[in-house]
């Protein structure tokens, strides 16, 4: 059986806690299996560990541990993710009636990366990618 999660990006926005779902995502990922924290959840800590979001790329900055805008981010994380047919899908929120997780990646430039993850329409996870690895990746 599949654990159905979704992946949306968002920028931060004025007045939005991260416990909160934002008004506006840049783009909505469907990810079919294994959408749990401890899988799936634990996969988006490790690619956005020690990564940052900056507004242009200068000479100085390691092109491994940057996106350039939440653009950049979302792109990313979809080559990052999809290793085939099936399983990852951009697709709307509102196109599955289904979902067991509900991830938001929190961005802005300069400004830490957050995730939140909501089950059953309850916020149960609020951090950065390495709170994340803390709480649910046991070899962390």
């Amino acid at each position: 059986m599949a654990t159905r999660a979704m992946i949306s990006i968002a920028n931060r926005e004025e007045g939005v806690s991260f416990s909160e779902e934002p008004n506006q995502t840049i783009v909505d990922i469907y990810h079919h299996w294994d959408g749990y924290p401890e899988g799936l959840g634990v996969t988006l800590g490790w690619y956005l560990s020690g990564k940052r979001v900056v507004n242009g790329i200068g000479g100085k900055d390691n092109e491994d541990l940057i996106f350039n805008g939440m653009g950049c981010l979302a792109a990313s994380l979809v080559a990052h993710l999809k290793d085939g047919p099936g399983n990852v899908y951009i697709e709307p929120r509102e196109s599955h009636g289904w979902i067991d997780y509900q991830y938001y990646i929190w961005g802005d430039t300069d400004k830490s990366i957050y995730i939140s993850i909501f089950s059953d329409e309850e916020c149960i996870f609020v951090g950065e990618p390495e709170d994340l690895l803390d709480k649910y990746d046991s070899n962390y």
